[in-house]
């Protein structure tokens, strides 16, 4: 992985960096870690970067064994669907608590990242299914993902429960690693439809109609392999 370090400094502008790289595809689902060798790509000592691989672990998208590898998690489709309704449950405490007052600042750029999202999806719509353009359909896939990412985490970073905080953003991430290698798309023109209900429930400062946006997330069907795979 080639990365620029002129601003990595410390722990945390490490995490982000291999955080942006698992999910812009230049770290993939498996890939080994080696704290010496990110550290030399880096040009910084070893200690900010195994505080990093400690925090991409702590949020399920590394995972290691001792004294076998530290590598990019493998998320199968089953915990996709685990994790996913995990999420919806925490989405329903969140929308307790912070529906009736969620600032214009906020839902303005809960608006932008939704308009991303449509015309990434509409341009994605429009590109057919060859596998001349694959390349670009995935490129467009990882833009969706990271559009419906930050549209709900703008709204999670409302909440006055680190706890919920914590465990929202675990499953967050966990769903949206393991939808980058589900065997096929994911239903996002229904995703986007929860996001354009959930939006202007919330507009309105209105719970139930947050609540039944969010419920249609567990209508979303997650893709399974015909076989299982080889973790």
């Amino acid at each position: 992985m080639s990365v620029s370090a002129s601003r990595l400094t410390v722990g945390d502008s490490v995490y982000q960096e291999l955080l942006n790289a698992i999910y812009d595809g230049r770290l993939e689902p498996g890939q080994r870690l080696n704290d010496i060798a990110l550290a030399e790509d880096l040009g910084i000592s070893r200690t900010p970067v195994r505080e990093a691989i400690q925090k991409l672990r702590a949020i399920g998208v590394v995972e290691s064994e001792p004294n076998r590898f530290t590598r990019v998690a493998v998320v199968s489709p089953e915990q996709v669907r685990q994790h996913l309704i995990v999420w919806v449950a925490l989405m329903h405490a969140l929308i307790d608590e912070v529906a009736e007052t969620v600032p214009k600042s906020v839902l303005r750029k809960m608006e932008t990242q939704h308009r991303r999202f449509l015309r990434d999806l509409d341009e994605l719509m429009g590109m057919g299914s060859g596998d001349e353009r694959l390349a670009e359909r995935i490129a467009l896939s990882r833009e969706i993902a990271t559009a419906t990412f930050d549209f709900f985490t703008s709204l999670a970073g409302l909440s006055a429960n680190p706890a919920l905080r914590g465990a929202l953003e675990t499953a967050q991430h966990v769903v949206r690693l393991g939808s980058l290698s589900l065997p096929d798309w994911v239903d996002v023109g229904g995703l986007g439809r929860v996001q354009a209900g959930l939006l202007e429930a919330l507009k309105a400062g209105d719970p139930e109609a947050s609540h039944a946006a969010i419920a249609m997330l567990r209508e979303l069907a997650v893709p399974v392999a015909t076989a299982a795979r080889d973790r």
